[in-house]
């Protein structure tokens, strides 16, 4: 069966965005580091995204761009690539049609597709980011990986925390922790199989 994986950037009080829209981290030299540690995730083994309609509107907005600009660094490009070509399904209610190649969009109940994703053939779900649509995820225990990058960052308030209230704790394995010279540290977390 296949893994719904989260790889998310949050501050170190839980938010994961700012007043920005997102939790700011410009060093490049951290990115090229982060892409060698998710290597050893589960995120090295996907072929499809998931993505909730803001995550979606800044992708689509930003990524075909830097696919067509010359200029671009050559990781940019590769990343763009990456989005380019990988299915995604986007979840919205609101979006009427996805204008970027290799997209769905999802109106249905969640828990329902992401259940009939997990049984046909491939390799990993990602969900690259957002706060809505991972929440929702968390929320309904749909979540098998975590990749949590803690910012050393302390909003003190923001718009959303990535964790909202559940029905029931969650208990989750911890697999590896990854420290950066930046200072964020990346810790990969499991389903824990008593929670299954």
């Amino acid at each position: 069966m296949r893994d719904v994986v989260i790889q998310m950037h949050m501050t170190l009080d839980g938010y994961a965005d700012s007043k920005d829209g997102f939790v700011p981290i410009t060093d490049r030299a951290y990115w090229r580091e982060l892409g060698a540690a998710l290597e050893e995730t589960g995120a090295a083994d996907v072929d499809t995204l998931l993505l909730g309609r803001g995550t979606y509107k800044q992708f689509v907005a930003f990524w075909p761009k830097v696919a067509k600009d010359p200029s671009a660094p050559s990781d940019w490009k590769d990343q763009a690539r990456f989005l380019h070509e990988t299915p995604k399904v986007v979840f919205s209610r609101t979006i009427p049609r996805a204008d970027w190649e290799n997209t769905r969009v999802v109106r249905g109940d969640v828990s329902r597709e992401i259940a009939r994703l997990k049984r046909a053939p491939g390799k990993n779900m990602l969900v690259p980011g957002g706060v809505d649509f991972p929440k929702a995820l968390i929320e309904r225990d749909l979540v098998d990986e975590y990749l949590l990058s803690v910012v050393p960052l302390i909003l003190g308030a923001g718009r959303n925390r990535l964790f909202g209230s559940l029905e029931r704790p969650r208990s989750l394995e911890h697999i590896r922790s990854w420290n950066f010279a930046n200072g964020v540290v990346l810790h990969q977390y499991r389903r824990s199989r008593k929670s299954s």
